[in-house]
């Protein structure tokens, strides 16, 4: 008979007995899903630790890829320097091997030093190290790297048993500082591994760098080699060689022009850089000043205070200015507002505008760079005199959108993805955020960046009847033989073939009769514009601060397109007595190179 009270023990009896069938259930069900955990999900990880304890693995540098110019020259090799390791099964005598080894160590670091520098090698030091470090039971046992070829021979000479040689791969750029902007510099990362910075370098590190090579050798529990264990060594695997575009004569002579054009004028800096504008090929990227192999500074923290000035000071000029210093480009920019309402069919080179006085947007004045005034005035003596008042007009007739989206298509305001590291993008804002006044500043150059990469392939969209090309500084990658041509890539279609046609006219004119008409070489045709730009500080524009800039090609024959930046010029401000003369010089030299005959007769230019 149940009463109440066994059926109330018989009920708690079955809910106790639920209750351990779920905590069974769920103790199963956590036990499977934390193997499938180990065995499946994490199974590289676990396995990899797990052959971590029983194998030593050492690793063998690889020999990275050349870099050479487009006519075969090096820029950036591999010196063969080795690493001395030892076999200690080959040798008869621990104790004799490392009095030798020791003493060779301490005959190296005194080669290495200076007559000034005293070695702080120790005999004694070198004795315990190599002493402790040969086991009987270990197959290969590393001893000092960055061995040269000459130290090889001299340790081969000794006839020491039991010794070898791995490749110890070590860079070197033969043309000292040529081209140092656009290789960058290899150095080491926080793991210790090579690496590249900057530049080529840095941008196609994974294809130059290629794979480390292995040594495994197994171990017991607590590390010690096994004498019937397994040894395997897997050699390294060479990087890829990259062919640039750089022309390495137009490189020499863009950077000795260039260094003496920064002298000449006392600019902070300069920058140049030339381009097939047909192709969107770089013939020539150089900055000054540069920096030198033989003094790369990398580790900031270990350094006194007077060294970490000079490295900031060296990590400034790391920087590749061509793509990586966005600026106020200034009036260089003008030509493009002008293209896109020809292009859309609102003005014509013989449209006028009224130039009576300065002119007021958002409450804020805009005036003309000489402060004169030139009453009625045509497109084509806008460019001429470079007229800020006219160049604010246009754009009010072409509209913020539509400058936004032109200026987009010439490139401004996007990276192009260029193999250099560093690359930044300028500012273009959005244009729906602009005021009457952005919009006349954006239409001749200020109020957004650009670099001077962006603004030269911008003008070479003028020159190649009306298209954006992706800049070009890699031309082939060589893979184990393989050549990969990088091919000329068409970004998109900016303007028309008519409306290129009649920029190119009045690029030319404003270049002859414009500011730069006293340093045109009257031989050649050339198309350009020059831009100064003052720069902008926390207390607003200084009018005793500029960046100069002049850009242009050879319209006759387009062979090349060029941009002269200088950085705070000194002895003038005005791109037409700075960054002009020097564009002209770098020309007149690249003309000869290529020996470009001429394509118009001498003539005086007519008077504005």
């Amino acid at each position: 008979m149940n009463t109440p009270n066994n059926k109330k023990f018989e009920y708690r009896g079955v809910t106790r007995i639920r209750i351990l069938r779920y905590i069974f259930l769920f103790s199963f069900v956590a036990i499977v899903a934390k193997l499938f955990y180990i065995q499946v999900l994490s199974h590289d990880k676990y396995q990899s630790l797990a052959y971590s304890q029983y194998v030593d693995t050492q690793t063998i540098p690889p020999r990275r890829g050349n870099i050479t110019t487009s006519d075969g020259f090096l820029l950036a090799g591999t010196k063969t320097n080795y690493t001395l390791y030892a076999e200690p099964k080959k040798i008869p005598e621990i104790p004799e091997f490392s009095e030798k080894i020791a003493k060779l160590f301490v005959e190296l670091d005194q080669k290495e030093t200076s007559e000034t520098t005293k070695s702080n090698s120790n005999f004694g030091d070198f004795y315990l190290k190599v002493s402790q470090s040969i086991k009987p039971d270990l197959f290969w046992v590393g001893l000092r790297r960055g061995l040269s070829p000459e130290d090889r021979k001299l340790i081969l000479d000794m006839n020491i048993p039991g010794i070898g040689f791995e490749e110890d791969p070590v860079r070197y750029y033969p043309e000292d500082t040529l081209a140092a902007h656009v290789l960058g510099f290899v150095g080491s990362n926080e793991k210790g591994e090579r690496t590249g910075y900057y530049g080529i370098e840095g941008g196609l590190n994974n294809d130059l760098k290629g794979k480390q090579g292995r040594i495994f050798q197994e171990v017991d529990s607590i590390g010690r080699p096994i004498l019937l264990g397994n040894f395997k060594k897997l050699p390294p695997i060479q990087g890829r060689d990259i062919v640039l575009t750089i022309d390495r004569s137009a490189q020499y002579l863009v950077e000795q022009k260039l260094k003496e054009g920064v002298e000449k004028y006392n600019a902070t800096s300069g920058t140049v850089v030339v381009m097939n504008p047909s192709t969107g090929e770089i013939i020539a990227m150089a900055n000054y000043p540069t920096f030198d192999y033989k003094n790369l500074i990398f580790e900031e923290e270990v350094l006194t205070e007077e060294q970490k000035k000079v490295s900031g000071r060296k990590k400034y000029e790391y920087r590749n200015f061509a793509i990586s210093s966005p600026y106020e480009p200034g009036s260089v920019i003008k030509p493009f507002t002008i293209s896109a309402a020809i292009d859309l069919g609102i003005v014509n080179p013989n449209t006028t505008f009224e130039d009576n006085g300065p002119v007021w947007y958002s409450g804020k004045k805009i005036d003309n760079w000489d402060g004169k005034h030139y009453q009625t005035q045509t497109i084509t003596q806008l460019l001429q005199k470079s007229n800020n008042i006219g160049a604010a007009w246009v754009g009010h007739q072409v509209g913020s959108k539509n400058v936004s989206k032109y200026f987009e298509s010439f490139g401004i305001g996007a990276k192009y993805g260029i193999e250099l590291e560093g690359e930044e993008t300028g500012t273009l804002r959005d244009h729906d955020t602009w005021t009457d006044i952005d919009l006349a500043n954006v239409s001749f150059g200020q109020g957004m960046s650009a670099t001077p990469l962006q603004v030269l392939n911008g003008f070479n969209v003028f020159a190649n009847g009306g298209y954006l090309l992706q800049p070009k500084i890699v031309s082939r990658i060589i893979d184990n033989g393989k050549v990969i041509n990088i091919p000329t890539k068409n970004i998109r279609k900016v303007l028309s073939s008519e409306t290129t046609a009649t920029m190119v006219d009045l690029l030319e004119k404003a270049a002859e009769g414009g500011e730069a008409k006293f340093f045109i070489k009257k031989e050649y045709r050339i198309a350009g514009k020059t831009g100064t730009a003052q720069i902008y500080t926390e207390s607003g524009y200084d009018p005793n601060k500029s960046n100069a800039t002049f850009v242009g090609f050879m319209s006759g024959s387009k062979k090349f397109s060029m941009i002269v930046k200088l950085e705070e010029p000194r002895t003038s401000i005005y791109a037409a007595e700075t960054a002009v003369p020097l564009w002209m010089t770098i020309a007149d030299d690249l003309v000869k190179y290529y020996g470009l005959a001429p394509d118009k007769p001498v003539a005086e230019v007519a008077p504005l």
